[in-house]
């Protein structure tokens, strides 16, 4: 028996972009609407003797323009940038422009789609006096807009939700591209000049026949493998990570034998999942402050079933500007978008000394 694969068990044309997309629900948000402009103009106390359609279709086709002015025009380019001005002007428009479409629909079909007498006297009870009376005076502009309001409330309210859909969905669809893109920086973080010293130090160590030189091959090939090949997934396990961190520090204590660098994890590691090189960065600006002079990193990590707590400290050296550098604030605003309401970091800097404190919610 041959596999199924929905890939080709149905065709291609299924899988839409999102312009498709949003033309076919505007379709099915129109043929709703006229589902119910028929229902409203065929209540018990609004009976013609005739079929109603062109009425509908004089109130529908307003409709769709009023919904794309709203949504594509008014409320994202002039509302929300505060161009409220053109905002008002264009209500105003829409509400001339309402009068005029009623106005001159209405004579289309008079003249073209001969309804019945009760029906025509219907029409006609609109603008005894033509279009411009009720534009002349404020009174008659109120009236105005409580008649556009009753006809189109529905696709009005239908517009501003829409809308909120659309920001919600390029707002969620930026998030990711720009989580995508700091994952990215990240991963070039672990950057030419550490990769450079590292394989010089190695190349010292392999020339002097150290011992340590196999340990360094197997550090930083470990930490090569987990950032190219295994960083791609939203949520890693949570042991690759500290595996990761560990292998990373091994060599920064190679690069700095100057410093002294502690690291400690307690708690129990099951199946806990973490973003990844979530942590990497609060690292790697620390150990950029190291110099010369010796100086003492103490890291510790403690992991509970479903929180991982981080303290770090640095003392003993001119600690670079640590809280506000670019590198730190793109790291905390990764724990803002992956763990929202479930994390706190807390920076301590002084005199030679850093602290730092992290604790999140898996």
């Amino acid at each position: 028996m041959s596999d199924f694969s929905p890939s080709t068990a149905f065709p291609n044309w299924y899988r839409l972009n999102a312009r498709a997309t949003a033309g076919l629900m505007q379709l099915l948000l129109w043929a709703l609407l006229a589902g119910f402009y028929f229902a409203w103009n065929n209540r018990p106390n609004f009976h013609f003797s005739t079929p109603v359609w062109p009425l509908v279709l004089l109130e529908i086709s307003y409709a769709v323009l009023l919904f794309n002015a709203l949504v594509y025009l008014i409320i994202p380019r002039w509302l929300l940038h505060g161009h409220y001005g053109r905002a008002l002007a264009g209500g105003l428009a829409l509400v001339v422009i309402y009068q005029f479409w009623s106005y001159f629909g209405i004579e289309l079909i008079a003249a073209h789609l001969p309804p019945t007498a009760d029906l025509r006297r219907h029409l006609l009870s609109y603008y005894p006096a033509g279009p411009w009376q009720q534009l002349g005076s404020v009174t008659g502009l109120l009236n105005l807009s409580k008649d556009l309001l009753a006809t189109t409330l529905f696709p009005v309210v239908v517009s501003f939700l829409a809308y909120a859909l659309i920001v919600d969905r390029r707002r969620l669809a930026l998030e990711r591209h720009h989580l995508h893109l700091e994952l990215s920086s990240l991963k070039a973080q672990l950057n030419p000049a550490f990769l450079f010293n590292t394989l010089h130090q190695l190349h010292g160590l392999t020339l002097a026949r150290d011992s340590r030189a196999g340990d360094v091959v197997l550090h930083l090939a470990d930490l090569l493998r987990y950032t190219l090949y295994e960083t791609e997934a939203d949520r890693v396990p949570l042991h690759r990570e500290l595996e990761f961190l560990a292998d990373y520090l091994a060599l920064e204590r190679l690069r700095h034998p100057q410093a002294t660098i502690t690291h400690e994890v307690t708690g129990p590691i099951a199946n806990q999942q973490l973003a990844p090189l979530l942590l990497h960065p609060f690292y790697e600006r620390l150990l950029a402050a190291l110099e010369t002079r010796p100086a003492l990193i103490s890291s510790a990590v403690h992991v509970e079933v479903d929180t991982l707590t981080l303290t770090l400290k640095l003392s003993g050296s001119s600690a670079l500007p640590y809280a506000l550098d670019p590198t730190v604030l793109a790291a905390q605003r990764r724990l803002a978008l992956y763990y929202p309401a479930r994390h706190e970091v807390r920076l301590h800097e002084a005199a030679g000394e850093v602290q730092v404190y992290i604790t999140l919610q898996f």
